[in-house]
């Protein structure tokens, strides 16, 4: 295991089920590696690994790692449930092709999410293109409230663990306020930056008090 392998998978044993944690890309760059090794960490550990894949990000970061010369093959056994886009990547169980009403596609994710929950044995749950679904132009501002309600539900179901990757800087000024409320109902909240060779890891917040004001530099 190499240094930055052993450090991210000690900031996931960091976490316990029940949080919805918040990665949060501050800059330009990628998040493949991050969500690659969460996915090989959830499998080590025998969880379920459920991929909620928002216009075919999970498809992006497959092909960034494999890029990387990574073994993206891990990838393919993965659950997902698909939240608009086109193709198809690991085991789907879910698919939600028309996107353009947020009260009707939370109504759908949910049925899907809790038949998986319900399923038996910890989940994993990494959401991946969380800003897409508030930069889209079917979404407007008024329907923000039904996404962040949708996601503040599962707060506290210790049936689960869920990692939100969000890239901050592709949303716009007018919508920040939504990474603010992000912010708030997570309950980590890790923000990524690089400056140049060094990607930085930061927990603005966190529900264990050892993690809260932590800095990660690899």
């Amino acid at each position: 295991m190499s240094v930055p392998d052993g450090l991210m998978m000690n900031l996931w044993e960091s976490l316990r089920m029940g949080e919805i944690v918040l990665m949060e890309r501050t800059d330009s760059g990628d998040q493949y590696f991050g969500f690659y090794q969460l996915v090989n960490w959830g499998r080590s550990r025998g969880y379920k690994v459920v991929v909620i894949d928002i216009l075919d990000s999970l498809h992006i970061l497959k092909a960034k790692a494999r890029l990387a010369g990574l073994d993206d093959g891990v990838l393919n056994s993965v659950k997902v449930i698909k939240i608009g886009g086109t193709i198809e990547i690991g085991e789907v169980v879910g698919w939600i092709r028309d996107i353009s009403e947020p009260v009707i596609l939370a109504k759908k994710f949910m049925e899907t999410y809790t038949t998986l929950l319900e399923s038996g044995g910890p989940t994993l749950t990494a959401v991946v293109g969380l800003e897409k679904l508030f930069v889209a132009s079917e979404f407007s501002p008024k329907n923000v409230q039904v996404i962040i309600s949708a996601i503040s539900k599962y707060v506290g179901d210790e049936r689960r663990l869920s990692v939100h990757f969000l890239k901050a800087n592709v949303i716009d000024g007018m919508r920040q306020p939504v990474v603010k409320l992000l912010e708030d109902l997570a309950t980590t909240v890790i923000q990524i930056s690089r400056k140049d060779k060094v990607t930085e890891f930061r927990v603005l917040k966190s529900v264990d008090p050892k993690l809260e004001g932590m800095t990660i530099k690899m």
